[in-house]
């Protein structure tokens, strides 16, 4: 892997990364970094472990004593994890998780938005809202793997985090005839990174173009705030990956994650 490489692979994940700990504490410990949001306490994309740069730390993490105060269950590998750390946690029982990263560059062009409402959430309404197409996504998360029906406190907590990290996190909600159908977040990171999140379309919309035009308008709200090349994370294992492709964004790292085995 070329210098120029590495160092672009780099910005990506960390941008990534960044955007999930905005509003965070974060703690240095020795030889990385922990990330909580107090408002969703243990939610996996909000508490994490990041920046394990050294064998060592990744050996003390794993073996640390049930008596110690008790870290995330989530390890966040980056461009400079050195590969070594992910055996350890493999040797471990940690599991494994794959996000595909892809880049919309800065001289694709991408058409006007037209024919839908898009409204920025900053009130209670629009946050429930939010939290209704998000249950509606939860449910069918779990339908497809086969798994239970999470509980919808599990649901508020993804709220909750959604709402911890500031303003700086654009939330939209697209409507049609008065009817909220969609939902899709943006941000703008200091190194002009743009990032596009938590992209859903109410089932009953589905296949009229909605996510498309709802991508248009965060493109544009990012490009407006001066992002240069704009990054969206899919699920390896799930089809919005091919919509984005077909949309204009490219392929260029999975970032991945692992989870501490679970003690019974």
């Amino acid at each position: 892997m070329s210098n120029r490489v590495a160092a672009s692979q780099a910005l990506i994940e960390a941008a990534v990364t960044d955007f999930w700990s905005l509003g965070a504490k974060v703690t240095a410990h020795d030889g990385y970094e922990v990330v909580r949001h107090p408002a969703a306490p243990g939610h996996p994309l909000g508490d994490f472990i990041r920046r394990v740069h050294d064998v060592s730390a990744a050996n003390d993490i794993v073996a640390r004593r049930p008596e110690a105060p008790p870290l995330p269950a989530r390890m966040v590998i980056d461009a400079e994890t050195p590969r070594a750390v992910e055996a350890i946690l493999a040797l471990n029982d940690w599991a494994p998780e794959s996000l595909l990263l892809l880049e919309l560059p800065a001289a694709m062009s991408v058409p006007e938005p037209q024919g839908l409402d898009i409204r920025s959430v900053d009130d209670e309404e629009g946050w429930r809202e939010i939290e209704r197409l998000f249950r509606i996504d939860h449910l069918e998360e779990d339908d497809r793997h086969g798994a239970p029906p999470r509980p919808p406190e599990q649901t508020h907590a993804a709220i909750a985090l959604r709402r911890s990290l500031g303003p700086q996190v654009n939330y939209l909600l697209a409507e049609r005839e008065r009817a909220v159908i969609g939902t899709i977040a943006v941000w703008v990171g200091d190194n002009g990174i743009g990032i596009i999140e938590d992209v859903f379309v109410h089932p009953d919309a589905r296949g009229t173009g909605v996510a498309t035009q709802m991508l248009r308008h965060a493109v544009a709200h990012a490009r407006g705030r001066s992002a240069d090349s704009i990054l969206i994370g899919a699920e390896t294992d799930d089809t919005p990956k091919h919509l984005y492709r077909k949309f204009g964004f490219r392929p260029v790292a999975v970032q991945r994650s692992y989870f501490r085995p679970v003690i019974t």
